[in-house]
């Protein structure tokens, strides 16, 4: 059987006067559909000119693949 990846980013996004955390939803879907974390990687935050970017998580997920 071969394997199968998809990768997820995991960040914080500002939505007016709030912060949201942008594809929680679509990873716990992976998740429930029978993906599994690899692994989990961290991108640095970014210093832009009028605001900062806070750090992503990037999760790297595998799933074994349906050779039928």
């Amino acid at each position: 059987m071969s394997s199968q990846y998809k990768v997820c980013p995991l960040f914080w996004a500002d939505r007016g006067s709030d912060r949201r955390l942008v594809n929680m939803e679509a990873l716990e879907e992976l998740l429930n559909e029978g993906w599994q974390i690899l692994r989990v990687d961290t991108m640095p935050p970014t210093e832009l000119r009028d605001n900062a970017v806070a750090a992503t998580n990037v999760y790297i997920l595998e799933r074994e693949a349906n050779d039928d």
